[in-house]
């Protein structure tokens, strides 16, 4: 009797150790068949209907993809763009809202998710648009990050401000209000007119700009390898200063009174009209030509003249 209540006690025990064998692996296939939450691809932000288009680009890489974004500013907001690899086109309107276009482009997939991601955030009253650091690992860190391309197109209002730092392509604005403030750009810079305050620093390419009648806005261009067409509407009455000019100066507009003693080659301290608005052109590598806006850039009368 003794020995079958030991033989009952075994199988129950048998018995007990397969369902849970069992229940594990249940388990576990329900585990690996539901990924833990941050295993799982977290949903794609939805793209914002926008007005605006980008072009096929020659430049762009293989792998590519398109960021569209709109945001509501408030007056007398901001813009901040800084750290692209390609072109930055910026049209203008009557407007409170920014438009945002981004076309990103890699060599692989891989490089495209992994590297050079667009970082856009809006803080009170300024909107930022730049590249987020690349984190390399110790092996990575001894070469170098994948090549990447970041063109982006804006619709804006034409009376925020811009500001840019670090832009490897060309820049062409629209009509513009506010302030203007750019550093660091490898490309051609053109803007079809400014009302605000403008600052160009560290520009390798030429640039062309068309000023609204200045009314005490201060113009500042500095370190240039490229030539310049600055086209003035209206009466035109400025303090001209320039200095570092590797090329010819040319303020070919109406009054233009030069101080004998500041004149030598590459400077000059003149003033236009009755003076006023605060010109400083300084450590150009290139020919500088101010001009009436009426009046034909010399680089397009040469040609017409051909």
């Amino acid at each position: 009797m003794r020995s079958k209540s030991i033989v009952a006690l075994l199988l129950f025990a048998v018995f007990a150790l397969a369902l849970s064998n069992s229940g594990c692996r249940i388990r576990n296939r329900s585990n690996q068949a539901q990924p833990q939450a941050s295993e799982m691809t977290k949903p794609a932000e939805p793209q914002a209907e926008i007005s605006i288009t980008a072009t096929e680009d020659k430049d762009d890489l293989p792998e590519k993809e398109e960021i569209r974004r709109k945001f509501k500013l408030n007056p007398e907001s901001a813009i901040s763009v800084y750290n692209i690899i390609g072109s930055l086109t910026v049209e203008t309107a009557d407007t409170d809202t920014a438009e945002l276009l981004i076309v990103r482009s890699a060599k692989t997939r891989e490089d495209l998710q992994n590297y050079r991601k667009v970082k856009i955030e809006q803080e009170g009253k300024r909107l930022h648009i730049g590249i987020e650091n690349d984190r390399k690992s110790l092996f990575s860190a001894i070469g170098t990050v994948p090549p990447g391309r970041q063109r982006i197109v804006m619709k804006i209002p034409r009376n925020v401000d811009l500001d840019t730092y670090g832009v490897n392509g060309p820049v062409t604005l629209g009509e513009t209000l506010g302030r203007i403030e750019m550093r660091n750009l490898n490309g051609t810079f053109k803007v079809s007119r400014v009302a605000g305050h403008f600052e160009l620093g560290n520009v390798n390419g030429p640039i062309e700009a068309t000023f609204a009648p200045l009314t005490g806005k201060s113009i500042e261009i500095s370190d240039v390898n490229g030539n310049i067409e600055l086209r003035f509407e209206g009466e035109v009455n400025a303090e001209l200063n320039a200095w570092g000019i590797n090329g010819q100066l040319n303020p070919d507009l109406p009054g233009v009174q030069a101080r004998d003693e500041e004149q030598s080659r590459g400077r000059l301290k003149a003033r236009i009209g009755s003076g006023g608005a605060q010109i400083r052109v300084s450590g150009i590598n290139g020919n500088v030509n101010l001009l009436k806006a009426e009046k034909a850039p010399a680089s397009a009368a040469k040609v017409a003249g051909q």
